[in-house]
């Protein structure tokens, strides 16, 4: 699957903290983020806000960077702007670098500054549903987080096998991804074989099965493979 076009991340970056902020703002500080309960709403916040900013570090300095998580403002008025500005300074270094131009990443197949965009705006909008469950997505967009997703599962995580698969469809896009766990990790391509486990779902709520935010909906073949993966693709 091709990713979508670089301008297409740089809207979705600013538009997804627009939305992220707000929804955010009218929680209580600390309460308690039910999918991540480690953290609460301000961690959420700090931890996607701090990517921004951890991101555009590495792409500007064409190096690694050491993560140190930076607190988000104590007054939730001021998320919105906050994490607008760490999204439009990674804009700013994608820019200025080249969506393909080359930095490091801890992908060894995608070392481009485009990952880095990619990688935040999926990251960000999983972080979006943390904070208002019922929100919309594009499904183009949806299938777009799935592949980034799969493409996050091959180095981290917990995933190896000797040959089981699982394949997950999008009923509104009419798109299936295939995955095979291997002794290396998981491999996996954009097609419809037959699978020993298979999930079905519209492709918004598919990305969010994946990421383990909603249970799946459809699921036939074998539960315990699927059990085997969702243990396995947390990050």
């Amino acid at each position: 699957m091709d990713w979508l076009a670089p301008e297409r991340y740089a809207t979705e970056l600013e538009a997804e903290a627009g939305r992220l902020g707000p929804a955010a703002a009218g929680q209580d500080p600390g309460a308690i983020v039910p999918a991540c309960p480690e953290w609460t709403v301000r961690d959420l916040v700090s931890h996607v806000g701090t990517g921004h900013r951890f991101a555009a570090t590495i792409i500007e300095t064409g190096a690694p960077a050491r993560y140190e998580r930076i607190d988000a403002p104590a007054e939730p008025a001021a998320w919105t702007p906050w994490l607008l500005d760490g999204a439009r300074r990674l804009n700013a270094a994608v820019s200025s670098h080249g969506f393909d131009g080359a930095v490091w990443t801890w992908h060894p197949r995608h070392q481009t500054a485009g990952f880095w965009l990619r990688r935040m705006v999926h990251d960000q909008i999983i972080h979006r549903f943390d904070a208002a469950q019922d929100g919309d997505l594009a499904p183009d967009l949806a299938a777009d987080g799935i592949a980034d997703s799969l493409l996050t599962f091959e180095v981290i995580g917990a995933l190896r096998g000797d040959g089981e698969t699982l394949r997950f469809r999008a009923t509104d896009l009419s798109r299936t991804w295939h995955v095979t766990l291997t002794s290396d990790g998981p491999a996996w391509t954009e097609d419809d074989r037959p699978a020993d486990v298979t999930v079905t779902a519209p492709a918004r709520e598919l990305l969010l099965v994946l990421n383990r935010r909603l249970p799946a909906p459809e699921l036939a073949g074998d539960p315990a493979l699927w059990e085997r993966w969702l243990a396995g693709s947390r990050f």
